[in-house]
């Protein structure tokens, strides 16, 4: 018999956001001196509530994060580990043409 103990069945007690930038711009976790980074990770209880930002460098402008998301700065909770990238795209009027 397998014990009523099951590690299936255990919420985890920590979870995971790793969040990334992609060229053209950088993310911030507002919360702590985490800003302007183009890579961080944070370890939050479950369920905890987080807001990260994404900052278009110039000559560019954020578009979306990897999971179809559009806010920023961008509030959640944090259910399971998530990784995530803030997309910028170029601003086609900055170009010199």
């Amino acid at each position: 018999m397998p014990p009523s103990d099951s590690s299936a069945s255990k919420q985890p007690v920590k979870v995971v956001l790793t969040a990334y930038a992609s060229e053209g711009g950088w993310i911030g976790f507002p919360e702590t001196r985490l800003r302007g980074r183009i890579f961080f990770w944070i370890v939050r209880p479950p369920g905890t509530e987080i807001t990260i930002t994404a900052e278009p460098a110039e000559g560019y402008y954020f578009d979306k994060w990897s999971n179809g998301w559009t806010a920023s700065p961008l509030t959640y909770k944090l259910n399971v580990d998530m990784e995530i990238t803030a997309e910028f795209k170029r601003n086609l009027n900055s170009l010199n043409l």
